[in-house]
């Protein structure tokens, strides 16, 4: 490790790191904490490169900042990041004290992943070791060693991953890896989050998956939407796995349960559905008639009849309407004066953690 520039003194905490040493310092400039992490091997030059690029793409609240880059030699870079005190997931492992406060945590998780994939970035290495939670608890995920850019020449040679968390395309040689790996990974942190390990098939080197999925695995009262996503993320084909940003949705959703509200405004008068007022019909004599009703999760369209459009789009009953849109009651060829426009808006709470 080379000398320091003079604005770090290092605290004398040493840790581990995915691909080299890591010392906790002092920024006296900005006078906070950092973790600086060193590669000094030639063999893990193009890995720490990786790092520091994806790093520098990403600003998300579920991932670490990196605040500086030293490249002291040719042979070691420094990347000096957000410094998270205390243990990891793995580490500071417990059972999960309610079914939302699991959510929670793997909302959070798949807040960070839907992030880290829309900058077309793959973490390649996702498990329990990889996150901390922050003194706000909120839940970082870090050590990107093993970061690689989506796209073409996503390819590698060689294996390099943690076995339980690794997907199966991940032990073939050479193989072309999409984000679908982090998918998985998530799938096989959301089984260790809630029962403190993995199957013992799940360990397997390449892993098998069960055939009748994880659900049984999953907290009691564990929503089916959520469940059928997780058995889909340990699918192994990785083109089966769903996006990340479908399920931070999904559980955002159920987090939120009964907390949403819909305002509906026509001619300056408005009306509220919400957990207290559940669904509401709108007609126009014989033209036309929508019924939408609050489940708890989303608002939906129960029944429909005549010349109804919603954002100039027929709709259908079972269809969930948008956080924004017009409902038209009336068709396009009608007059203004046989036509109605109502404007729906749903309010969107904020997740607290």
């Amino acid at each position: 490790m080379s000398a320091l520039p003079p604005r770090y003194i290092p605290v004398g905490h040493h840790m581990a790191g995915g691909m080299g040493s890591v010392i906790v310092c002092t920024d006296t400039v900005l006078e906070r904490s950092v973790a600086i992490k060193f590669v000094s091997s030639a063999a893990h030059r193009h890995r720490m490169a990786d790092e520091v690029a994806a790093l520098l793409k990403l600003r998300s609240k579920h991932v670490v900042q990196v605040y500086d880059v030293l490249r002291s030699s040719a042979n070691e870079i420094g990347l000096v990041q957000e410094f998270i005190n205390g243990q990891d997931l793995f580490e500071s492992y417990a059972p999960p004290v309610s079914l939302t406060a699991y959510y929670k945590q793997l909302w959070q998780i798949a807040s960070g992943l839907t992030d880290i994939h829309e900058l077309g970035v793959i973490h390649r290495d996702i498990k329990p070791n990889n996150m901390k939670t922050d003194p706000e608890q909120v839940i970082k995920i870090f050590d990107f060693g093993l970061a690689r850019d989506d796209g073409p020449g996503a390819m590698t040679q060689g294996f390099v991953g943690t076995r339980g968390f690794a997907a199966p395309e991940l032990y073939d040689r050479p193989f072309a890896f999409t984000n679908a790996v982090d998918t998985y990974a998530f799938g096989a942190t959301a089984i260790f989050l809630a029962t403190g390990g993995l199957p013992a098939e799940l360990l397997e080197q390449p892993p098998r998956t069960a055939l009748t999925g994880y659900s049984h695995l999953l907290p009691a009262g564990t929503a089916l939407e959520f469940a059928e996503l997780l058995n889909s993320c340990m699918h192994p084909i990785a083109t089966f796995r769903p996006a990340m940003r479908e399920i931070r949705d999904a559980l955002g959703r159920h987090i939120l349960f009964d907390q949403h509200r819909a305002l509906l405004v026509h001619n300056s008068r408005a009306s509220v559905i919400s957990a207290a007022n559940r669904s509401v019909k709108l007609a126009l004599g014989t033209i036309g008639s929508i019924e939408i009703q609050y489940n708890g999760l989303s608002f939906v369209v129960v029944s429909v009849s005549g010349e109804v459009q919603i954002n100039y789009q027929p709709v259908t009953t079972g269809a969930v309407l948008p956080g924004a849109c017009v409902i038209a009651l009336g068709a396009p060829n009608r007059r203004a004066i046989e036509r109605r426009f109502i404007t729906f808006d749903i309010s969107h709470p904020e997740i607290v953690l």
